[in-house]
């Protein structure tokens, strides 16, 4: 990993490599304004985004993509983490990713890659950067192969390994609160290894149409975290999580008039996950089965435009998404458990805006809403029911 760093290192900071033709490639996105949880406002903060890439072209069959992604939040967000929402003031997050594309004949490639990746997470503003119960690291490595049946058809099948570490989670959470799931109030619970496999497949639709279809399989192994008994005790054995998802989209151009010219997707995805962890709620003595086994569906349309001779282009997009689990019970407000099993929908909407304003430079708009609606009740830990909006305006630029 060491010598893997120091290469991308070189390159980021060379205009060139040897003989090689070296393309830097900039993304830069600037995005102040507020966000509103549950009817109360934020001051204004400011959201950044970064990527760099100086792509290595080595020959015609052999090009080094080294890629630098930095990013900084400050509007609050809401991240799925243990099995429940959890609410963060701020985030901040570095990575670098170096993917090797090499041509082999006129229609495979293949792309082996290795990245590192650090996400600080402060769920208050007092917190210091790196203290956060939920920082994580990640160091990952894969190998995907690409077909390309015609220009606009072809196929990849990818497996990809990585490793997500909480360092700070042990202490922090045994101290906070001692009455948590008792597979949760170990020594780094959180940390998993993951073995992920990805199927993709694209293809022209009549009418220029578009259609993309994934199919993801992700395999997490819990190191540190035994599978509780009946009885609240642990077993000789480890959590493992299973998770099959589909995606598919397809997406079609069409005009009204001669005054709009638009593209329109529609994005469907089903998934599931079955995991071998149980739970023992000690507060209320009760053992629940399969605790994190659940299911999702969702639902995303979008529509983008574009509007006669001027350059302003908008865009309008909603998602719906909907997770039951199987075996999880809801609770009331004082954490007494209910027959209904536990539901989940979340709906969110945007609307944005861009105009050019400069050669690669573009003065950017956007608002979103988001609900979040569940019958669980008891929300000591995680949050389940929240209203969340932002509206955001900066600029971005490309190269």
């Amino acid at each position: 990993m060491r010598r893997l760093g120091a290469l991308g290192a070189a390159l980021l900071l060379s205009g060139s490599a040897g003989a090689a033709d070296v393309t830097p490639l900039w993304a830069l996105q600037f995005m102040g304004g507020q966000h509103f949880f549950e009817g109360r406002s934020s001051a204004l903060a400011g959201n950044i985004k970064a990527n760099y890439t100086p792509a290595v072209k080595f020959s015609e069959r052999w090009t080094l993509l080294p890629t630098y992604a930095g990013s900084y939040s400050g509007t609050r967000d809401v991240q799925e983490l243990a099995g429940g929402g959890t609410l963060f003031q701020d985030s901040m997050s570095h990575g670098l990713l170096v993917k090797s594309v090499h041509q082999m004949g006129e229609r495979w490639k293949l792309k082996p890659s290795a990245g590192a990746k650090l996400e600080l997470l402060r769920e208050t503003v007092d917190e210091k950067w790196g203290d956060g119960l939920f920082d994580y690291r990640k160091l990952s490595g894969g190998l995907e192969a690409e077909f390309d049946q015609t220009k606009s058809a072809g196929g990849r099948l990818a497996y990809d390994y990585y490793q997500l570490t909480f360092p700070n989670y042990e202490s922090l959470e045994s101290a906070a609160d001692p009455t948590l799931a008792r597979e949760l109030a170990g020594a780094k619970v959180l940390d998993s290894s993951n073995h992920l496999i990805t199927l993709g497949w694209w293809s022209p639709l009549p009418a220029a149409g578009r259609l993309d279809v994934a199919v993801f399989a992700n395999r997490r192994l819990f190191g540190d975290q035994p599978v509780v008994k009946s009885d609240g005790g642990l077993t000789g054995t480890d959590r493992t999580d299973t998770t099959l998802s589909l995606n598919v989209e397809t997406a079609y151009p069409f005009t009204v008039g001669d005054a709009v010219r638009a593209v329109g997707t529609l994005g469907l995805s089903y998934g599931s996950q079955s995991s071998n962890q149980n739970h023992f709620d000690a507060r209320k003595a009760v053992f629940l089965s399969n605790h994190y086994d659940y299911s999702q569906w969702s639902l995303a349309p979008q529509v983008s435009a574009a509007f006669g001779e001027s350059k302003w282009v908008s865009s309008l997009s909603a998602s719906y998404q909907r997770r039951t689990y199987s075996h999880r019970p809801t609770q009331d407000g004082n954490g007494d458990y209910l027959s209904e099993k536990l539901s989940l929908s979340e709906i969110t909407t945007q609307f944005a805006v861009t105009y050019p304003v400069a050669k690669n430079m573009r003065l950017r708009f956007q608002t979103s809403l988001a609900w979040s609606d569940s019958n669980m009740q008891y929300e000591k830990v995680f949050r389940y029911n929240y209203k969340i909006a932002n509206y955001m305006m900066g600029f971005s630029y490309d190269y």
